[in-house]
């Protein structure tokens, strides 16, 4: 029977998990010894006792799986919804980043395309310019050298025509020879550029005076063409100007566009792929969470089934030892022996007094496996219960090893998770500073850029206000030319038809001859030649006119090429300036994109730490807080094993 009792306290010790105070406290009063009881009922009382204690752990543990089970199925449809929902997104974002790659390399070509069509465009602009140039500066140079001769020639009229008549040869000696020289000069080399015969001076002065108008008018006449197609080539030049202009600033702008449209969607691109590595790395970790989660509930499950099935063999044994006690036939065959047993039982102090000590520590320590033992060493006999103290000591060592070490890396881990969290905590601040920078810059080049277009709309405003000024000072340059042309020919007119009279008038009076009767003498008005010296004075103010005019016309022409060339340069400094600050936004932009992201991860990752240092303290706040006292406690326990087994050895400690 001993045997048997042995047998039931080493089996309620190994199966019995964490039995309660109250379990402690029955085992206590039960081996206290009660008045009236017989050993073998305070067995059964005791077995009874761990029958309900049994039972109220299968419930307890039947509850705790059951939320484990309702817990493993909410998880895993949950991860389960959220992997298919990742493979989808996955799906999306992997076309979304085929289409965005393919479009951005679309994008690539066009832009390329654009800037190869205005860079063409501005060439053939700058070539049509240079030859504009070289056709400007020849036609104002013949322009001068006909303007030369026409005054040469009109110069040389006027003198001969002063001389025409039969008064030539009186008169020859009053021509001025130099000028009739530089007009058969003019007139010469005009004529050899045409490849026309010209008379030499030594023909009569009528046929001279009559070649030098004929090519008076034919020199007025080529110079009147020459202006015409001029201002056929300045106005086609200005057409082709413009329309090539046009054509560069509308490539230009289609080409800003374009790379506004390719900034956006390397950005979107960028976005994507970061969404798909973020989405993709969180699929990994719902599918190894999923894994780990059915091992993990697979285990539990064997687990439970494998202690309900180990708890339901104890009850069941226990049940039949109580069901053996309390049978009639062993009462019956128990009465004499257990009278035996209390007669050994006063003469054997030491079995009671190791018990007594065990029971002093279980008491004080709250352990029930000291309870145990004690009601073994009173049951027992001594050689199993030295084996079981032995083991005791064994398992209580090593529980002292286990929590100095669980200690030391509570202790290790904590400030690991305390260093890591101030780190994460510098990186998010420092995060944050780049971000603030980052949004700074974007604002910035935002302004920047928006200044840059109101600037090239001013150009091009001022550029349109140039070309119509240019436009109404050509239209008045034309009109004053051809004014004075108008006024240069009408006074030469009136200084022909005066000079032809008075030469006329003289003529008549020396060639005729006395009348008979007198007569009374007609001369000439006294202020004929002064009105003479005005008239030529005017045709050479009209001369002078129109040369200034050319002059100013020409330098208003090329100033206004210069502010052309010069506000297309400038426009072109502010497109190259607004197409590098715009991708310079759309990096920053991409940057601050993923440093938000990194910012996300760095919140997501403080938020993680500070519920892992949550859990790390509701695991080791109660092994730090009561570690010194729980090895004093369990070094008591020992210390009282080692009494217990010396006592049991037959050493006297009193």
């Amino acid at each position: 029977m001993f045997v048997i009792l042995a047998s039931l306290a080493a089996t309620s010790q190994a199966l019995t998990l964490k039995p309660g105070a109250d379990l402690l406290q029955t085992y206590n009063r039960e081996l206290s010894g009660s008045k009236g009881e017989t050993p073998v009922t305070r067995v059964v009382n005791l077995l009874k006792e761990m029958s309900k204690t049994l039972n109220k752990e299968q419930e307890e543990d039947e509850a705790l799986y059951n939320k484990l089970d309702c817990w493993c199925n909410t998880n895993k449809g949950e991860k389960n919804e959220a992997s298919d929902a990742a493979t989808a997104k996955i799906a999306d974002l992997t076309a979304t980043i085929e289409m965005l790659t393919a479009r951005s390399a679309e994008l690539n070509t066009k832009i390329k395309e654009l800037e190869a069509e205005a860079a063409s465009d501005k060439s053939a602009l700058a070539e049509a310019t240079g030859i504009r140039e070289k056709q400007l500066k020849e036609f104002h140079g013949m322009e001068l050298d006909n303007i030369a001769a026409l005054e040469n020639l009109k110069a040389a009229l006027v003198v001969l025509g002063r001389h025409q008549g039969g008064a030539f040869m009186q008169g020859w000696a009053q021509v001025d020879v130099n000028t009739v020289k530089r007009a058969l000069k003019s007139a010469s080399a005009f004529m050899q550029a045409k490849h026309q015969y010209m008379p030499s001076y030594s023909a009569q002065s009528g046929e001279i005076f009559g070649v030098l108008k004929q090519l008076q008018e034919e020199m007025q006449g080529d110079l009147g063409e020459a202006q015409k197609t001029e201002a056929m080539r300045a106005a086609t030049f200005a057409e082709l100007r413009s329309a090539k202009t046009a054509e560069i600033e509308s490539g230009e702008k289609m080409a800003e566009t374009k790379e506004d449209e390719l900034a956006k969607t390397d950005m979107d691109n960028a976005e994507a792929k970061e969404d798909l590595g973020q989405t993709q790395a969180s699929l990994a970790e719902d599918q190894k969470f999923l894994g780990n989660l059915g091992k993990m509930c697979a285990e539990g499950e064997g687990n439970f089934a494998a202690r309900k099935a180990a708890r339901l063999s104890e009850i069941q044994a226990v049940a039949q030892t109580i069901a053996i006690l309390e049978s009639d036939e062993a009462k019956d065959a128990m009465d004499t022996t257990f009278s035996l047993v209390q007669t050994d039982r006063t003469t054997d102090k030491r079995r009671h007094e190791a018990a007594a000590v065990l029971r002093r520590v279980a008491a004080k320590s709250g352990s029930p496996d000291l309870s145990l033992l004690a009601s073994s060493v009173e049951l027992d006999a001594f050689t199993k219960v030295k084996a079981m103290v032995d083991k005791m000591i064994a398992t209580l060592n090593t529980q002292q090893a286990d929590e100095v070490k669980k200690n030391d890396w509570c202790k290790a881990t904590i400030q690991e998770n305390e260093m890591d969290t101030a780190k994460k905590t510098d990186e998010k601040a420092d995060l944050e500073a780049q971000i603030g920078s980052l949004a700074s810059t974007i604002k910035t080049l935002a302004e920047e850029i928006e200044k840059a277009h109101l600037d090239v709309s001013n150009l091009n405003l001022q550029l349109q206000r140039a070309s119509e000024d240019r436009k109404q000072e050509n239209l008045d340059f034309q009109t004053v030319v051809a004014d004075q042309t108008v006024t240069a020919e009408i006074l030469g007119k009136a200084l022909d038809n005066l000079a032809k009279f008075y030469d006329d008038a003289a003529l008549v009076q020396k060639s005729s001859q006395t009348p008979p009767v007198a007569q009374k003498e007609y001369k000439q008005s006294s202020g004929a030649g002064g009105v003479m010296s005005m008239i030529e004075k005017l045709i050479l103010d009209t001369k002078d006119i129109t040369a200034k005019s050319k002059k100013s016309e020409s330098e208003a022409q090329a100033a206004y090429e210069a502010l052309v060339a010069d506000t297309n340069a400038s426009i072109a400094d502010l497109s190259k300036e607004i197409t590098s600050k715009t991708k310079a936004k759309a990096q920053n932009k991409k940057d601050l994109s993923m440093t938000n992201g990194d910012h996300a991860d760095a919140v997501a990752e403080l938020e993680s730490l500070g519920k892992y240092n949550a859990d790390l303290h509701g695991e080791c706040d109660y092994v730090l807080k009561n570690f010194g006292i729980r090895q004093k406690s369990r070094a008591d326990e020992v210390e009282a094993l080692q009494q217990a087994k010396q006592i049991l050895n037959g050493a006297n400690l009193s």
